[in-house]
């Protein structure tokens, strides 16, 4: 049985954290010195400088930072923010047609730009690659790249996403201009772009986000004025931007045109930032709907045993969350296509110790093009070459130990409800921010149902009781039987409503009592 001691020593053991002192320095970051010096050149001639972006929170994040530090050094930079449907991902052969400039700047995108590459070199536009992505080898012809998964690199965290390097561009290109602007000005962006790109929160991203999370807090900025209206919040956390905030700016993208997403992030008045919320808004029930029908489709049509692959004209900006909706149900990596033609476009998750970058390296002779990390890729295929693709990396993914196939819940054991109180929130509020690599702690108990009231749909009430001991609960989408005694998967929650607060536990699920 677990303590409240027993939770705090085995938390602390799982994460490690810096001071905001020991921050690691943007020098680390190799060629950051060329990259900054060749911007400084720029701006010192008056020459054009274009920025590149992507269309996901990290892409659109990053945008936002060095738009928004360029507005303070007042010098102008052209923001271009790749449309999903039109130009594709990241910095294309395309996307180069309508690009004219001195120097050209990417953003959470440029590792896998081969093509654009060439032409930047033909055209003499110094192209400066910032990405976070795993590099393929030989590297785009380019001026510089700044990328911590490069070889030979010096940066001590390598983890961090795309909005983390472009904030560490403008601090050096701050430090080099003698701008004196505040870095941490910058931090009620980044906050965002770190837990919606699922970064491991510990080390720099920990204190990044603690940091972050304060400041979006405080932030009189028109984006996170509306976003505490909007949420009745005055203080948000990690699970806010996670389920609520980063689902919205992630919708533009996804279904539309992300440009709407960087303009509700830099809206400048509050009548704008509510208006461009709302369609945020309405963008992301749409792709609720569409994503819940693709996934219906998906499970239904399943016959892979190791690696689910499937593919249908589907819509291509939420087949990554399909994918991921896949992963959580068969326990298993995945990969959904969307069929335009003769190309197919898919989006891959993966989970545990399963490396999906590897395993489509291992297919790259079947593929148009791939890219992505660890848990996540991108990648297109010839349709004449599916079936030998899903062939191979099934094979591939069946010699993977069973060990490697795990979901990383982090239940930290049985927790008896008489240890659930305001004592034990506070002890877990210590160790906040949870999300990747610190995943909010879950416990299990044996309790009795003593009372059940639907809220709506497949959402439950209920009181559940152990040795005298009564604590509300709550369980969503919930479409089984309630027994008398049940043993619960759940997290401690504090539930605040007309003036009072009280411990609610948040069921997960439940499973059967042994």
């Amino acid at each position: 049985m677990l303590t409240k001691e027993k939770i705090k020593q085995l938390l602390s053991q799982k994460i490690t954290e810096l001071s905001p002192k020991d921050i690691y320095h943007f020098s680390l970051l190799k060629n950051m010195d060329k990259a900054t010096k060749r911007i400084v050149k720029a701006i010192q001639n008056n020459e054009k400088i274009t920025l590149v972006g992507d269309y996901d929170v990290d892409g659109v994040t990053s945008s936002t930072i060095v738009n928004q530090f360029f507005k303070k050094i007042d010098y102008p930079l052209e923001i271009v923010i790749p449309d999903r449907f039109k130009d594709g991902y990241g910095l294309t052969a395309k996307l180069m047609d309508r690009i004219n400039c001195d120097v050209l700047i990417t953003v959470d995108n440029g590792i896998t730009s081969y093509e654009a590459g060439i032409i930047c070199k033909e055209r003499n536009i110094d192209l400066i690659i910032t990405d976070h992505h795993t590099p393929t080898y030989p590297l785009p012809e380019s001026y510089t790249i700044i990328d911590p998964k490069q070889k030979d690199e010096t940066f001590p965290f390598i983890d961090i996403c795309g909005a983390e390097i472009a904030w560490y561009l403008c601090a050096s290109l701050n430090s080099a201009l003698n701008s004196k602007i505040d870095m941490k000005e910058f931090l009620d962006y980044l906050v965002l772009a770190i837990i919606a790109d699922v970064m491991p929160l510990n080390d720099l991203n920990r204190i990044l986000v603690k940091m972050g999370l304060s400041r979006l807090s405080k932030s009189q900025k028109p984006f996170a004025l509306v976003l505490k209206e909007a949420l009745n919040k005055t203080e948000f956390n990690s699970e806010d931007i996670a389920f609520n905030i980063a689902p919205r700016i992630n919708s533009a993208g996804r279904m539309k045109n992300a440009k709407l997403a960087f303009d509700f992030l830099n809206s400048e008045n509050l009548v704008l930032a509510r208006k461009l919320y709302d369609k945020l808004n309405e963008t992301n029930d749409y792709r609720k709907e569409i994503e819940k029908e693709i996934s219906e489709i998906c499970i239904n049509s399943n016959q892979n045993e190791h690696f689910i692959i499937a593919s249908g004209d589907f819509h291509e900006g939420v087949v990554g969350i399909v994918a991921s909706r896949l992963v959580h149900h068969y326990k298993l990596p995945a990969i959904i296509f969307c069929e335009k033609g003769d190309i197919l476009k898919g989006s891959g998750r993966s989970l545990g110790d399963v490396d999906l970058y590897e395993l489509i390296s291992n297919c790259k002779e079947l593929l148009e093009g791939f890219g992505g990390h660890k848990l996540a890729c991108g990648l297109s295929i010839k349709k004449e070459n599916l079936d030998k693709f899903t062939t191979k990396i099934n094979y591939l993914t069946s010699q993977i130990p069973k060990d490697n196939f795990f979901l990383d819940e982090f239940i930290l054991g049985e927790l008896p409800l008489s240890e659930c109180d305001f004592e034990l929130l506070n002890i877990l509020k210590e160790f906040e921010p949870y999300g990747e690599a610190n995943p909010k702690p879950k416990f299990r108990a044996k309790v009795k149902i003593e009372n059940i009231r639907n809220l709506k749909d497949n959402h439950y009430k209920l009181i559940v009781s152990q040795n005298g001991i009564y604590k509300d609960a709550i369980i969503f989408k919930y479409d089984g039987e309630f027994d008398n005694e049940m043993e619960i998967i759940f997290t401690v929650n504090e539930n605040n409503w007309n003036g009072n607060t009280n411990i609610q536990l948040m069921i997960e699920r439940f499973e059967e009592i042994k």
